[in-house]
């Protein structure tokens, strides 16, 4: 996997799988992303329905100045047609113990070939090799291709107070 950090100029990290490249997403980026516009060739039904809450938590992160480069949204592009058919990415930049948490949606188009593992397992690698610990995810008990997804990439569950399932991945 290649680890491109940012350019002074503001460049967004991209990450890249055998299949994808996770190109991170800038602020004007995100402003698109939330009014439900791909910046970038897109499968027809991408963005999907998380995109936009997704791309507003990252202005929100821009606007209260708690955004580390690397620890954002991505935009999940396939290599072999150049599309996005998804997203990925940080709520926050890890806290004070090292952890943060992570979220994903693909486009309808996009499931069942790998692809949300493939993008998952590239971030979660990059996440640690940059001060983060522990990759945290939440997911709902009834969605059990996302659980797979992250038991797969090695996310083991912890207890959980509310009605997700709270996955965990430490470093190692």
């Amino acid at each position: 996997m290649e680890d491109l950090q940012p350019a002074a100029s503001g460049t967004p990290v991209c990450l890249e799988g055998p299949r994808l490249v996770l190109r991170g997403v800038d602020p004007a980026e995100a402003e698109l992303l939330a009014g439900g516009v791909c910046p970038l060739p897109c499968a027809p039904d991408y963005p999907h329905v998380d995109t936009g809450d997704a791309a507003r938590l990252l202005r929100h992160s821009l606007e209260v100045d708690n955004w580390i480069p690397g620890f954002g949204m991505y935009l999940i592009v396939r290599r072999d047609d150049g599309l996005v058919i998804g997203d990925i990415g940080f709520h926050t930049p890890p806290d004070e113990r090292g952890a943060a948490e992570v979220a994903y949606g693909l486009a309808v188009s996009g499931r069942g070939q790998g692809y949300a593992t493939e993008a998952l397992a590239v971030l979660t690698e990059w996440a640690h090799g940059h001060g983060c610990a522990t990759v945290l995810a939440e997911v709902d008990p009834g969605n059990t291709a996302s659980l797979a997804v992250l038991e797969h990439c090695g996310y083991r569950q912890v207890r959980s107070t509310g009605p997700t399932l709270r996955l965990r991945h430490q470093s190692s």
